[in-house]
């Protein structure tokens, strides 16, 4: 028989069946002096002292479950619940708990106006309460945009809007005519910022101009000629939902105000949202813990890489350094590096990097954040925001009787589903690719598939993305046709 317990190949428990066997076995010497020479001991299913033996089985199986369960408790590999925890925290790591799903929220309203985080918005399709993560106070500076109207209407006169990011400046100037009224001032502006502004997006409404960054995670400081005055500002913050768990929240469906405060006038978020997360299972927090030595290194970027790694909401990070004294072909300053990360909150991407980061190294990226030293000393981290395009898809299908009355909506989550799990940070949008995700829903034929970055035209080819870009795909930019 095997030795069981512990041995020098791990411990050897016994199985209910070996249990059975062996008690039943000792029950014989035990009993034979109980019985007529020449009789066997009954200890058979059917027989009172079987039937025993079986009742007191069980418990002596779990025990031997037991012994196994804490010689598991000290491998990580085998260990669950509260003795894995255990185990990893012996290497600084805890279990990550359930995260909200977060969106990029842009809010619109007077300037002077506060918006407390206690405000309850509202999705449109997953009917998902929103709350914010830090207030708003509306306001040109640090604005995505503005809202603009006359206040002196003169002739001859020049009306300026000026907007200032880190290191440039640009300013869209008119000039009134005679007869000038505020509308001619307004539509001045408006046409002079479409023909010389590309990065602008202008709009007229109930006597406003409206001014706002195209890439709607830039921010300027705007400033205005004594003419005009600024009464409305764009201003963002993150949507944080009220709840845990995963949630898909497509781009533009973040919008419902649940809770009103006067003059502020508009939500909404102009990106998908970083869905939120369950608690990290077992298998989870293995793969982290596995992972997690690189955070014990002594190379700063594999130290750096696994503490934004860990960071809750994080999708994804790549980081590029330059360790020439010019800046690189990616644009990088000289001793400096970029660190590109897809989800998770500024604040706590800012302080890993801070973390991590070397003495008299540069920070360098689109996104700032103060940060605070063990002093009180400020210090602005920089990292980089992937840049979001929009890919448009026309797809025309035949379809057969045994497509789903649903077909189109299947298609279309499909499409997001594959691009959320294969397009990442960089990766350019491989056309033939995309016939795999359609192919998934029965009942067609795809008689043509086209794709591009705005709606038209679309083209039959790879849509390059480049090592700062990522690409996003939303269901109302899936237009699906069908010929019979």
């Amino acid at each position: 028989m095997a030795d069981y317990g512990l041995t020098e190949n791990g411990v050897v428990i016994k199985r209910i069946s070996d249990i059975l066997t062996s008690n039943r076995a000792l029950a014989v010497t035990l009993f034979q002096d109980q019985v007529l020479p020449g009789d066997v001991v009954d200890t058979s299913d059917s027989s009172i002292l079987g039937r025993l033996i079986a009742l007191a089985s069980p418990g002596e199986a779990d025990l031997w479950e037991a012994v196994q369960e804490l010689y598991d408790a000290f491998n990580p590999e085998a260990a669950t619940g509260i003795a894995l925890d255990n185990l990893v925290a012996l290497s600084g790591l805890v279990r990550k708990d359930a995260t909200s799903t977060t969106a990029l929220g842009l809010l619109t309203g007077s300037v002077g106006v506060s918006v407390p985080t206690s405000v309850d918005i509202q999705s449109t399709t997953s009917n998902t309460v929103y709350n914010l993560s830090t207030p708003v106070t509306f306001s040109p500076v640090s604005a995505n945009g503005i809202g603009v109207s006359v206040l002196t209407v003169s002739d001859a006169s020049s009306y300026t809007v000026t907007y200032t990011d880190s290191s440039t400046s640009s300013t869209s100037s008119y000039t009134s005519g005679v007869g000038a009224t505020q509308a001619s001032i307004l539509a001045g502006l408006k046409t002079f910022i479409d023909a010389n502004q590309p990065s602008l997006v202008a709009v007229i409404n109930n006597n406003i101009l409206y001014v706002n960054k195209k890439d709607s995670s830039s921010l300027s400081n705007f400033t205005v000629s004594s003419n005009l005055g600024i009464v409305k500002a764009s201003n963002l913050t993150y949507l944080v939902a009220e709840t845990t768990g995963p949630v898909t929240e497509e781009a533009g469906s973040i919008t419902n105000i649940l809770t009103p405060v006067l003059n502020w006038d508009s939500v909404t978020n102009p990106y998908n949202a970083v869905s939120g997360s369950n608690q990290e299972s077992d298998s989870e927090l293995r793969e982290r813990f596995r992972s997690s030595k690189a955070s014990r290194a002594s190379n700063i970027i594999e130290s750096l890489y696994s503490s934004l790694e860990a960071l809750d909401n994080v999708e994804e990070v790549v980081i590029y350094e330059n360790v020439m004294d010019t800046v690189d072909a990616s644009g990088i300053p000289g001793h400096s590096f970029m660190s590109l990360v897809l989800g998770g909150v500024d604040s706590e991407i800012a302080q890993a990097i801070w973390n991590n980061k070397p003495a008299g190294i540069r920070t360098f990226g689109n996104t700032s954040y103060q940060i605070l030293d063990s002093q009180g000393n400020p210090h602005t981290v920089n990292f980089q925001r992937p840049v979001q395009v929009p890919i448009y898809i026309n797809i025309n299908l035949t379809k057969f009787p045994q497509y789903p009355s649903n077909g189109d909506a299947m298609v279309r989550q499909a499409l997001i589903d594959y691009f959320d799990a294969n397009f990442g940070i960089g990766d350019s949008v491989i056309y033939s690719r995309l016939y795999t995700p359609v192919n998934s829903v029965p009942g067609h034929q795809i008689n043509s598939l086209t794709v591009g970055t705005s709606p038209n035209p679309t083209q039959m080819q790879n849509i390059p993305i480049s090592f700062t870009q990522i690409a996003s795909l939303s269901s109302a930019n899936i237009i699906i046709s069908s010929t019979q």
